[in-house]
């Protein structure tokens, strides 16, 4: 529900990385990494992924650090599924980004080909880089 209101919204503003933030966290929710990696690749393509990746938690009211370990917690039989990997490294992204590097890399080994998932990663390789972290090596 959350979602479909939030896409009725970016419709009418799209350009709104708030908007798409939150869009983000409910298309992971809601089973849709597709769309979560669209909305994420767009952010790439504009050079921006401060937004999530300075989330902070408490101020920003994510719930991603609760939907990251409920989320390991009930799939771990699947820890190595293609879906399992892409939901946590999209919701690892607004918590610790090397660990979200971590999960993309895991996904990459298991679709070496996924031409989204390669751009996302050598954004977040140059973004970890530039800023020194550690996650890049």
């Amino acid at each position: 529900m959350a979602a479909k209101e939030l896409d009725e919204a970016l419709e009418k503003n799209p350009q709104s990385k708030a908007i798409r933030k939150k869009l983000i966290v409910c298309h992971v929710q809601e089973g849709n990494s597709d769309r979560s990696l669209q909305i994420l690749l767009s952010l790439v393509r504009e050079d921006d992924i401060d937004c999530i990746v300075k989330t902070d938690p408490l101020l920003d009211d994510c719930p991603c650090p609760e939907l990251v370990y409920d989320f390991e917690e009930r799939f771990k039989n699947f820890a190595d599924s293609k879906e399992y990997l892409i939901r946590l490294a999209i919701l690892w992204l607004y918590c610790d980004i090397e660990k979200s590097y971590t999960h993309f890399k895991e996904y990459q080994k298991v679709a070496p080909k996924d031409e989204t998932i390669n751009e996302i990663i050598d954004y977040l390789t140059s973004y970890l880089i530039s800023n020194g972290l550690k996650g890049s090596k």
